[in-house]
């Protein structure tokens, strides 16, 4: 990991694993904070862990839809 907190296209395409050209993308319509100097894009990698967060699914979803599953299924046997 980087101890820089201002970094390029190609550092945060590696911290995220996301292709460059979906960072470019997203940088350009907003979706994820960026910082133009000329011809640079910059990052802040706390906005980038911030949109990461957000992105983020709930690991007990699964669990909820198969409870859901299983009280269906309950309630048509009794």
């Amino acid at each position: 990991m980087t101890l820089e907190r201002y970094v390029d296209i190609k550092t945060v395409s590696k911290y995220t694993s996301l292709p460059v050209k979906t960072l470019y993308e997203w940088s350009s319509t907003g979706r994820i904070p960026s910082i133009k100097i000329g011809h640079r894009v910059l990052f802040d990698l706390h906005d980038i862990d911030n949109v990461m967060a957000k992105l983020k699914r709930a690991c007990n979803r699964s669990d909820t839809v198969a409870n859901k599953i299983i009280k269906d299924i309950q309630g048509y046997e009794s």
